[in-house]
C-alpha cells in the first residue's frame, strides 16, 4: 500500500511537470506557427509540411522500435532492476544503429524520386524543397539514435528533465523564426537547417544526461548480445510495426492525398490544424505519459488490479482534460485563429481543427488501452487488426476526393474508422487479458456524459448570447472551466479519487507552510 501511495505521488509530481511543460510549449508553439506563416508564407509552409510529412512516412519503423524499447526498459526495471535494463540498453543501441542506416538509405533513394515526380511543388521552390528534404532525413536519423536515451529518461520517470528539454526546444524554434528574416539566404532552407541543428542539440543533451544519471547505460567490457532479448524486442516491435505503420500511413498518406488533389495550400491548413491538435493533445498526454511506466512496471510485478485502476483513471481524466480545453477552442475558433494568425489563415483551417480534435477524443482512450497491450506484450491481434481498420480510411479518402468531395471528408474518414478501431480494440483486449468492456464504459464514459452535455450547453448559450468577440471568448473559457471542473469533481470522480485529490492538495499546502516557516 505504501509503495502504491508513493507511486501515486510520483505520478502527481510528474503530471505537474508535464502539464507545466505543455502549457509553455503550447503557447510558444502557437506563436511560432504564426511567425513561421508570416516569414515563410502559406505556400512555403505547405511545401515544408508535405516534404517533412513524406520523410515522416518512414517514422513508423522508428516508432515501433521506440515503443518496444520503452516497454522493455520499464518491464526490466520493474522485474530485474538495472542489470536487466543494461541488457535492454545494449540491445536497443545495436537495433537503432542498424535501423538508422536502413531508413536513411530507403528515404534518400525512394524519397528523392517521389519528391521530383509525384509531389505537387512549384518549380521555383524545388531547389529549396530538396534541401529541406535532406535536412529532415538527417534530423530523423538523429531522432532514431536518441530513442534509447529518451526511453531511459521516461522509464526512470525523470519528467522534469523531459519537460525542460521540450521547453528549450520550443524556445529555440521560436528564436529561429524570429532571426530568419535577418538572413540573406532562402528562408525555407535556413528554417530546415536550423531545425536540424536543434535535433542534434537535443540528442546530445539526452545523451549526456542519461550517461551521467543512469548507471545501466554503459557498454560492458565483455559485451555479449542477449540473443533471446534481441529476438523478443524485435518480435514485440515487429507486431507493433503494424500499428506504427497504420498511424503514419493514415496521417501522412492523407497529407499526400490532399497535396495531390488540392496542392500545398490545403497542406498548410492541415499543418496549422495539426499544430493546434498537437498542443491540445500534448496537454492531455501530460496525464497519460507519467502513468505509462507505472502500468508496465505494475504488470511486471503482477499487480493487475492496480493496472486496471490506472487505465480507468487515465482514460477518464484525459478525456475530461480534453473537454475543458477543446470546447472553448471549437466554439470560438474564428476568433482564436484571427488573433493567432491574423490574415494568414489558410482555407479549411477551422473545419480541419474541429474534426481533428474530435478524432483525438477517440485516440486518447485508445492510447490508454494500448498501454495495457504493451504491458502484456501480446501485440499481434491488437496491432494487425487495428492497423487494417485504420488504414482503410486512406483509400476511401482518395475515392471521395477523386469524386469531387471537399478535403474535410478525408479527415472525416479518419474520424470514422478510428471510432470503429476503438470498439474493435476493446474486444481484442478482452480476448488477451482480463478486461471488462462494460466496466470500462461505466468507469470511463458514463461519468463523462453529463459533464459533456452541461459544458456543451453552457458554451453554446454564451457563444450565441454575447456579441463582443473578446468578452465572449473570455467568458466561454472561464465559465466552461469552472463549471466543468466542479462537475468533474462532484460527479466525475470516485470516492478514492476525491481522497487522492484532497491528500495531494493538503500535502502541497503543508509544504508551502513549511517553506514559509
Amino acid at each position: 500500500m505504501g509503495n502504491n501511495l508513493e507511486s501515486n505521488k510520483r505520478i502527481a509530481r510528474n503530471t505537474f511537470f508535464m502539464s507545466a511543460r505543455m502549457v509553455l510549449v503550447l503557447f510558444i508553439s502557437l506563436y511560432t506557427t504564426r511567425v513561421v506563416l508570416r516569414v515563410l508564407g502559406v505556400e512555403d509552409y505547405g511545401v515544408y509540411n508535405v516534404v517533412c510529412g513524406f520523410v515522416m512516412l518512414f517514422s513508423f519503423l522508428n516508432t515501433s522500435m521506440s515503443n518496444g524499447i520503452q516497454r522493455f526498459f520499464n518491464f526490466e526495471l520493474g522485474k530485474n532492476g538495472t542489470d536487466g535494463a543494461n541488457k535492454v540498453y545494449v540491445t536497443a543501441l545495436i537495433i537503432q544503429l542498424l535501423l538508422g542506416f536502413i531508413v536513411v538509405i530507403l528515404i534518400e533513394s525512394i524519397g528523392l524520386w517521389f519528391l521530383h515526380h509525384k509531389m505537387v511543388i512549384p518549380e521555383d521552390r524545388m531547389f529549396a524543397a530538396e534541401w529541406v528534404f535532406h535536412f529532415s532525413v538527417i534530423s530523423f536519423f538523429v531522432v532514431i539514435l536518441q530513442v534509447p536515451y529518451t526511453a531511459a529518461v521516461m522509464a526512470h520517470e525523470r519528467m522534469d528533465f523531459f519537460a525542460l528539454i521540450s521547453i528549450l526546444n520550443a524556445f529555440l524554434k521560436l528564436l529561429i523564426v524570429i532571426l530568419i528574416p535577418y538572413c540573406k539566404s532562402d528562408n525555407l532552407i535556413v528554417y530546415g537547417l536550423a531545425l536540424m541543428i536543434i535535433a542534434l542539440l537535443e540528442f546530445f543533451l539526452y545523451f549526456i544526461y542519461s550517461k551521467k544519471n543512469f548507471i545501466e547505460l554503459h557498454i560492458p567490457s565483455k559485451c555479449v548480445i542477449d540473443k533471446r532479448l534481441f529476438k523478443s524486442m524485435l518480435g514485440f516491435s515487429g507486431w507493433n510495426l503494424f500499428g506504427s505503420f497504420s498511424n503514419i500511413m493514415r496521417d501522412q498518406g492523407i497529407n499526400l492525398i490532399m497535396n495531390f488533389f488540392f496542392g500545398p495550400i490545403v497542406n498548410a491548413a492541415r499543418g496549422v490544424a495539426m499544430q493546434v491538435n498537437s498542443g491540445v493533445t500534448g496537454l492531455v498526454t501530460s496525464i497519460l505519459t507519467p502513468v505509462r511506466p507505472q502500468v508496465v512496471q505494475s504488470y511486471a510485478r503482477g499487480e493487475i488490479d492496480r493496472v486496471m485502476n490506472l487505465t480507468y483513471t487515465i482514460s477518464k481524466f484525459s478525456l475530461f482534460f480534453l473537454l475543458i480545453i477543446s470546447f472553448p477552442l471549437c466554439f470560438e475558433i474564428d476568433f482564436v485563429l484571427t488573433v493567432w494568425l491574423g490574415d494568414n489563415i489558410p482555407p479549411h483551417t477551422q473545419a480541419f481543427i474541429i474534426i481533428i480534435l474530435m478524432t483525438s477524443a477517440i485516440l486518447i482512450p485508445m492510447s490508454s488501452q494500448a498501454a495495457l497491450v504493451h504491458a502484456s506484450g501480446k501485440m499481434r491481434n491488437y496491432q494487425v487488426i487495428g492497423s487494417i481498420v485504420k488504414i482503410i480510411s486512406v483509400p476511401l479518402a482518395f475515392i471521395l476526393l477523386k469524386k469531387g468531395f471537399e478535403p474535410e471528408w478525408a479527415l472525416i474518414m479518419v474520424l470514422l474508422f478510428d471510432a470503429i478501431g476503438l470498439v474493435v480494440g476493446m474486444f481484442i483486449i478482452r480476448s488477451i487479458m482480463s478486461f471488462d468492456i462494460i466496466e470500462y464504459f461505466k468507469k470511463v464514459f458514463v461519468p463523462i456524459i453529463p459533464v459533456f452535455i452541461v459544458a456543451f450547453c453552457v458554451c453554446w448559450f454564451l457563444h450565441n448570447s454575447i456579441s463582443s468577440d473578446l468578452l465572449r471568448f473570455i467568458l466561454v473559457l472561464f465559465v466552461n472551466s469552472i463549471i466543468s471542473m466542479s462537475l468533474i469533481y462532484l460527479i466525475g470522480t470516485t470516492k478514492e479519487e476525491k481522497k487522492i485529490v484532497i491528500q495531494l492538495l493538503f500535502r502541497k499546502s503543508n509544504i508551502a507552510v513549511k517553506k514559509d516557516d
